[in-house]
């Protein structure tokens, strides 16, 4: 078969090409045939990717070559199931031209509603430059120093509202988008459906802060277009109807120099190009334009009244439009570099990279033989473990065939849920015997029906903390085990609705894993049932 030249255009990725590798990757994690897949990874890298075949670049995943390997996969996908990221460009272009048009409007409603002169009372122009420049510069400041000096990392996805409140918003479109043809789909490709968008958006996932990149950069659109909305209304008013502009205050401390003074300190950008009178009013133009009530606007002169707006656009203009805009273009650029860091900073991929270097290698067991073999000359149990342990953890497509009964403590899970846990264990080599009640006798008579060689695997939540009571049964159970039968701790996350089979959070993992090794023994294996 001829090979496949990897050209240098294919290193160019966009969030919708990253939305649908990682469903890919997810779908192959979760499908019962993974060994299989693994197979078919590695010979396609094997087959169709030409100067890559070496170990050159087995370190490292490569874009140019994941970008390929995705093409391929888009192409062997079925037309009956959409492709999360049609869906995704599709909701993020929404999302722009919806903010971008809110953006505008907003600007250009609240500045109308400041302008709004009546001949009798002239526009505020210290309520003007607090609403539409005060409260711009702040928020943009405190923008760009928490994103550019933290990160996306130093704002918890669960802590901020606003954001939390988006994301909910955008899970909701996302599962929704396509929700006419999803329905016609069959149940098991709907499920996997629906469970993709909802680890993609958990909270605890990178992909969760990297899609909130694109949301964050079309948001710093929205303010770009007020403040242009702002501009358009202000000018268009100056130049189609009769406007004044006045400033007046009640404290006896704020006279016309400290005004004076502080107008020349805000236009400081622009004064050297438009000096006074022209960027600013003069100070006899300040003097000219307060309003005291009691004396009217009668007596007030034109010239002073219309010399504010000049001062007003350059403020708007420098102090809302170019810090919206040059936050904007900072965020575009990160989202584009989190997009082409993302195939190489992810686990998902680096697991899938694993499997075009990794060679396959089959290994079968024969069934063990509780009468032919004697107990005292069953493998140790940390040796298997340890094997068990390398097996499920890594990438390689090693199939296995280990007798296994799983206990689930009382009402953590339904009889069709342990179906499906049969399943999920199914692919790393777990051959599953049975399931042992949810309240197995303390004498250890339940284990009688045990074979040497056999694993009693204890499912725990992973969210919940390790406390005393579970560790003491977990301690006695383990002390009934009968001479060659090993105790592994399988760790699942914080349920999602009716369906508990969650991934892990790896601190959890770190926790459980610290916490049995150092309190119980270091025979008992701790790991996860779902990758994170």
């Amino acid at each position: 078969m001829k090979a496949e030249k990897v050209k240098k255009t294919e290193g160019h990725w966009s969030s919708a090409d990253v939305v649908d590798l990682e469903y890919f990757l997810m779908h192959a994690s979760s499908s019962e045939n993974r060994g299989e897949l693994a197979q078919q990874a590695r010979y396609w890298f094997q087959q169709h990717v030409s100067g890559h075949s070496g170990e050159e670049h087995a370190e490292f995943p490569d874009p140019k070559v994941l970008k390929v390997w995705l093409k391929h996969q888009k192409k062997q996908h079925k037309g009956d199931t959409p492709l999360p990221g049609e869906s995704w460009q599709w909701l993020i272009g929404m999302l722009f031209w919806l903010l971008l048009f809110a953006g505008l409007l907003a600007g250009a409603g609240v500045t109308a509603s400041l302008l709004d002169y009546d001949g009798a009372q002239p526009v505020n122009v210290a309520m003007f430059l607090c609403l539409l420049v005060g409260v711009q510069l702040i928020w943009s400041f405190v923008s760009f120093i928490v994103i550019a000096g933290k990160g996306l990392q130093w704002i918890p996805l669960h802590a901020g509202f606003s954001l939390r409140l988006l994301q909910s918003l955008m899970h909701w479109a996302s599962t929704r988008l396509d929700r006419h043809l999803v329905s016609k789909l069959a149940t098991e490709k709907r499920m996997v459906w629906e469970s993709f968008w909802r680890q993609l958006w958990d909270d605890h996932a990178a992909s969760g802060r990297f899609l909130l990149w694109p949301i964050l950069t079309r948001i710093q659109m929205a303010g770009v277009m007020f403040n242009v909305g702002v501009m358009f209304t202000l000018m268009t008013s100056v130049v189609f109807r009769d406007l004044a502009f006045g400033w007046q205050t009640s404290m006896q401390q704020i006279n016309d120099g400290t005004v004076a003074t502080v107008v020349k300190t805000l236009s400081l950008p622009w004064n050297w190009i438009w000096g006074e009178g022209q960027g600013f009013p003069s100070l006899a133009q300040i003097e000219g334009s307060r309003i005291i009530l009691k004396d009217g606007i009668g007596a007030m002169q034109n010239p002073y009244l219309t010399s504010w707006w000049p001062f007003l656009m350059m403020a708007v203009t420098v102090y809302g439009f170019i810090p919206r805009m040059l936050l904007w273009l900072w965020l575009s650029v990160q989202e584009r570099r989190q997009v082409a860091l993302y195939p190489i900073q992810s686990a998902s991929c680096q697991k899938l990279w694993s499997r075009f270097h990794t060679r396959c290698l089959h290994v079968t067991t024969r069934p063990f033989d509780n009468h032919s073999q004697p107990k005292d000359n069953a493998p140790a149990p940390s040796l298997l473990a340890d094997n068990l342990a390398s097996t499920a953890g890594s990438a390689q497509s090693t199939v296995l065939d280990v007798p296994c009964w799983f206990y689930m403590d009382e009402g953590l899970g339904s009889p069709n849920e342990q179906s499906k846990i049969k399943s999920l264990l199914s692919p790393y080599g777990w051959q599953v015997k049975g399931v042992l009640d949810s309240s197995p006798s303390d004498d250890g008579s339940c284990f009688e029906r045990f074979c040497s060689g056999d694993c009693l695997l204890w499912v725990e939540e992973a969210w919940q903390p390790p406390i005393q009571e579970k560790m003491k049964r977990l301690k006695a159970f383990h002390g009934l085990l009968p001479s060659g039968v090993f105790l592994s701790v399988g760790l699942v996350g914080k349920p999602r609705g009716v369906s508990w089979l969650t991934p892990v959070r790896s601190r959890d993992l770190e926790i459980w894993q610290k916490f049995v090794h150092q309190n119980l023994s270091k025979e008992i294996q701790v790991r996860a049932l779902v990758a994170s």
